[in-house]
């Protein structure tokens, strides 16, 4: 049924389930992380938006599949995956870092901003290992991607920075 009523483009049966309580809705995890194979990307960005309101703990249990997301063909979805990553812990978050990265580069603006809010909740120097991947974005042709780029390499390290200052000065 949850399908059916997805599929017609109806969020309600998901927006349900994301009413439950955090341990409650944990119960339902593994049928939503079945949904981001479905063939259906209305039913694969409806199961990542109610996984998005796991608890972090029973949300990095399915890491895995967020990140397979990322390279999804619509926008909507890479933009839903990367956001419900960002609710990670920093340390689970982490294990993650690199498919994040991947998305800087992501043909949709909103992709590449939300990648970029998901990097900084990273401890600083789980950040400094991804640092030349955001210095890039310095010169991203949105100016907001530039600017939060700026904001990101604000939170590394004075040590971190400066491996990277002649780019940075550069840029």
């Amino acid at each position: 049924r949850l399908r059916d009523a997805v599929k017609g483009g109806r969020y309600h049966a998901p927006d349900a389930l994301g009413g439950l309580a955090p341990a409650a809705l944990a119960h339902h995890a593994e049928a939503r992380v079945g949904m981001l194979l479905d063939s259906d990307e209305v039913v694969r960005y409806a199961a990542v938006e109610t996984l998005g309101k796991l608890e972090a703990w029973v949300l990095a249990q399915h890491g895995a599949a967020l990140v397979a997301m990322l390279s999804h063909d619509d926008e909507d979805v890479r933009f839903a995956a990367v956001e419900t990553l960002g609710l990670l812990e920093p340390e689970a978050l982490s294990q993650h870092s690199g498919a994040v990265v991947a998305l800087l580069d992501d043909s949709w603006h909103n992709v590449r901003l939300e990648a970029l809010k998901t990097l900084f909740r990273l401890e600083p120097a789980a950040l400094a290992q991804h640092a030349a991947a955001v210095v890039a974005k310095i010169e991203d042709p949105d100016q907001g991607v530039r600017r939060l780029a700026v904001e990101v390499l604000g939170k590394l390290d004075v040590a971190a920075l400066k491996r990277h200052e002649a780019a940075v000065v550069a840029k």
